[in-house]
């Protein structure tokens, strides 16, 4: 039995023991069945799916429940043995020295292809990579049920590379089955819906437990594999290439909970966090550096320092000065005495330039250093918050004031040449433009304290704290001009970056107009020279993949980056691409280092940041090897993506047919989800759309504001299409497109261009991905909710339709007789995870119908409505997707 069959064998075993613990040998016997009747339907053995809808129908809700709770459960565990199972894969290439996609392997590359260490060390200095963490609405696990998943992972990992003695495996394994026990009877979502603090909490957790050590591991991989590669050169001192940064308790799009005050107290929380790990760092220290005074003397300046700090008191640790002055840095950490990191840090060097200078090399180089990198990398912010609000409500906010002043009584209705000159004559105009006691209405009052609020938290805790201020569903200058307006008028328009995102496909294409005219106008050539000439621009990838299909949405967002990247550089600025990416296909999911590679020639300028959302941060750093490798091939790709000679452009060909592909698939996905008689109703009953609104599993509305499908985010957009298995998102209008391609031209032009174009390579394999997980049997079950049979037949019959078109197109392009027949790993992961999602669906499925004949108030509707939200965990985490 291979290591994988085995851990899931163990792990499935000691979920069993525990079922017949909790519930008797019935319950545990009814899952089997339940099991076994789900895996012959996958088989395609006559009459399995109504045996597998008999079983389910004959459970009263208790029943469902165990079932429910069963099959999640597994998914816990079967992703846990996958986790390990690609550690133990990726260790023994590492030993076997053949890992590729690592650091170590682009510096092999880079020293091939004849690169200098001054030409490495030049390359270096202009890559930063970083990564946003963003609050995630449809994110379904809990901290509390992802902690105890790493405690099994640990467990898991020293039953594997440790030598344990027999009693001490039975004392392993009994606490892993107390672990799983633990598991069975944790709720795995929310009592109630998470709150901001909640989001933060969840974001601080990974970030202090995973990504600090994991940041400091990756520049150590680093500084080896360059020492390995050029010997000669010292390369003791090098830049971080991947930081990061967060949305959560900074992100308002929408969002009215996320205050002035609340993003302060946001602020407040990550100081906390994060001095409360230096505190550790620094007891640990304090208690291991017991260096005698008289064998190892400190320096004059650390003497001083104590004498300063402790001003004329009693030493706690008289004759061991290197402890004394670890105890007033810890001191001084728990009173929040620090003004800023750079006074940390200062403390910290001293007692490492002492250490140095006496003979204690090692000691200094040790975890005292390991402790100042740290410092260096997350100062006493922790990371950076980011605001976000939406465009509209910034012109909304302008028109007010501009109205109440009668400056403009109709700023709105202006062409946007008037917009413009109003915010260009306001930037200019040393008035001041908001009020003491601003009296508008109460969104106009809340942008104002929201500026006032990031002047303040760069007074209280420096520019660092917010560094971004963005500007969402941005589609003209004037969007751009409103944000250097506000930040001039608080006075922080040289320390924030000022960023447009443009989400539609409409706005997508006039992106590199809306850029070029900013970019001739002298106020804002202004605000980028105090910037470094240095400009960031967001491109959205959920909104217009919901706007026009998966096709026209990657089309526009790779043309975007080719064209404002000539505009930039006809301009003599340094452009900085943010990709908003969502976790699933659908929304620009899949492979971060694949998507990096994927951009078109050139637009990789060393310079990148890129969203992860909540179920993508649970999935990367809820292990430190698996983040460690995530990170590997992040700077793998941002490595050899800056260093590649600038290309003449794609072949005529290829921008042609993909012209082509996007227009047909944008008019195919239209026509199905902006034209089609019913559709919307269709999507609110064969989808649980509308109860994953009011689920609590995260603080953010499903809706922007009022209004029809266009105020509906992406984000549970997709999550209810996953949920139903249909998944249509990331496929639907692909089939369409090249089927009408194809009428008219060779396949061997889409072949040449799946070999050879990164892009389109990395696209195909996303929809192949995406393909493989929908299930049209599945999906017709969640259809027969659908209460008009007409509607029911007629777009079922499209969605299904499409699918096989789909699936036919995509084989055949990768030449493959099935999907994934060349992923084997992933294949093997679906096929394994089916028989066990299947069930969730089919009782979700039941569970919908009585939940929509039932009055909300009636005694029966909350404990329906809770095992539904079960079944949502449980189908997210055998996905391992929502939205």
């Amino acid at each position: 039995m291979n290591p994988l069959s085995a851990d899931i064998r163990l792990l499935g075993g000691l979920l069993g023991v525990v079922i017949r613990e909790q519930h008797g040998d019935d319950a545990f016997d009814t899952v089997e069945a339940v099991r076994a009747a789900a895996k012959a339907r996958r088989a395609d053995e006559p009459g399995a799916a109504d045996a597998l809808l008999a079983h389910i129908r004959q459970q009263n809700l208790a029943g469902k429940r165990i079932l429910i709770k069963a099959f999640s459960n597994y998914f816990q565990l079967i992703n846990a043995a996958e986790d390990q199972q690609r550690i133990r894969v990726l260790r023994q290439r590492e030993a076997d020295e053949a890992l590729s996609e690592s650091i170590g392997d682009a510096i092999r590359a880079l020293h091939a292809a004849g690169l200098s260490a001054a030409q490495v060390r030049d390359l270096l200095g202009r890559i930063t990579v970083r990564l946003v963490l963003t609050a995630h609405p449809t994110e379904a696990k809990r901290k509390e049920v992802l902690v105890k998943q790493r405690h099994i992972v640990q467990m898991m990992t020293r039953r594997e590379r440790e030598s344990l003695l027999p009693r001490e495996m039975s004392a392993l394994e009994a606490a892993l089955a107390e672990e799983i026990e633990e598991l069975w009877q944790t709720r795995p979502t929310r009592a109630s819906r998470a709150s901001i603090a909640d989001e933060v909490d969840f974001v601080v957790y990974f970030l202090t437990s995973v990504v600090m050590d994991v940041l400091i591991a990756l520049t150590d991989d680093l500084r080896a594999s360059l020492q390995a590669y050029y010997p000669a050169e010292d390369w003791r001192a090098l830049p971080p290439l991947v930081r990061y940064s967060s949305w959560v308790g900074g992100d308002r799009d929408g969002h009215p909970n996320v205050t002035p005050g609340v993003t302060l107290d946001t602020l407040r929380a990550q100081r906390a966090a994060i001095s409360a790990v230096y505190r550790e760092a620094v007891a640990f220290l304090r208690e291991h550096l017991t260096q005698s005074t008289d064998d190892l003397p400190p320096a004059g300046a650390l003497r001083a320092a104590i004498a300063q700090q402790r001003d004329g008191d009693t030493l706690r640790f008289p004759g061991e000065l290197y402890r004394e002055m670890l105890d007033i840095i810890w001191e001084k950490l728990g009173a929040d005495s620090y003004g800023s990191g750079d006074d940390l840090l200062a403390d910290l060097r001293l007692i490492k330039d002492s250490l140095a200078a006496h003979g204690a090399e090692r000691v200094a180089d040790g975890a005292l250093s390991r402790l100042i990198r740290q410092v260096e990398l997350f100062r006493l912010h922790l990371v950076p918050l980011e605001v976000r609000d939406d465009a509209r409500v910034y012109a909304a906010a302008i028109d007010e004031i501009l109205r109440a002043y009668e400056i403009c009584p109709e700023y709105l209705a202006l062409p946007e040449p008037d917009r413009q000159a109003h915010l260009l004559c306001e930037i200019v105009n040393p008035r001041p433009l908001f009020p003491v006691e601003p009296a508008f209405s109460e969104p106009t009052n809340r942008v104002i304290a929201t500026w006032r609020m990031i002047a303040t938290a760069h007074s209280r805790y420096g520019p660092a704290a917010i560094d971004t201020v963005i500007a969402s569903m941005s589609s003209a200058p004037s969007d751009v001009l409103t944000l250097l307006l506000f930040a001039h008028e608080v006075g922080i328009q040289r320390n924030v970056n000022l960023v447009p995102l443009f989400e539609t496909i409409d706005d997508l294409r006039a992106a590199p107009d809306t850029v070029r005219d900013l970019l001739a106008m002298p106020s804002f050539q202004d605000y980028l020279a105090g910037r470094g000439n240095h400009l960031q621009v967001m491109l959205g990838y959920s909104d217009s993949a919901k706007d026009g299909g998966y096709l026209a949405s990657n089309w526009g967002l790779y043309a975007a980056q080719e064209q404002l990247g000539a505009v930039c550089d006809a301009h003599g600025v340094t452009l900085e691409l943010f990709h908003g990416r969502g976790g699933s296909i659908g929304r620009g999911g899949g492979p971060t280092n694949r998507a990096i590679l994927a951009q078109p020639p050139g637009a990789m300028r060393g310079q990148i940041k890129i969203t992860e959302q909540g179920e993508v941060i649970a999935h990367r750093y809820s292990n430190a090897d698996i983040a460690r490798r995530h990170l590997h091939e992040v700077t793998h790709a941002a490595l050899l993506s800056t260093a590649a000679p600038p290309l003449t452009g794609l072949r005529p060909e290829w921008r042609e047919a993909m012209a082509e592909l996007a227009s047909a698939g944008q008019a195919a996905f239209r026509r199905l989800v902006y034209e089609t008689p019913g559709f919307l109703n269709y999507w609110q009953q064969a989808t649980p759309i509308n109860e994953l609104a009011e689920m609590p599993i995260g603080s953010r509305p499903a809706r922007r504001g009022q209004g029809g499908f266009a105020q509906i985010r992406a984000i549970p957009w997709v999550f209810s299409w996953m949920q139903s298995r249909a998944i249509i998102p990331s496929w639907y209008g692909v089939g369409h497109a090249f089927a009408a391609y194809c009428a008219n031209e060779s396949l061997d032009l889409l072949h040449a261009m799946y070999r050879e174009w990164p892009f389109f390579s990395a696209l195909i394999q996303n929809v192949e991905l995406d393909l493989a997980k929908a299930d049209m049997g599945i999906a017709r079950l969640y259809a027969s909710l659908v209460s008009d049979p007409a509607v029911r037949e007629a777009i079922f019959g499209e969605i299904e339709g499409e699918y096989a078109r789909a699936c036919q197109w995509i084989t055949a392009i990768t030449g493959q007789e099935a999907l994934l027949a060349e992923m084997p790993v992933i294949r093997h992961s679906i096929e394994r995870r089916n028989p066990y999602i299947d069930p969730l669906n089919f009782i979700q499925v039941e569970l919908l119908r009585e939940l929509r004949q039932l009055d909300p108030t009636a005694p029966a509707y909350q404990d329906l409505w809770q095992a539904f939200m079960l079944t949502v965990n449980g189908i997210a985490a055998g996905l391992k997707n929502t939205g």
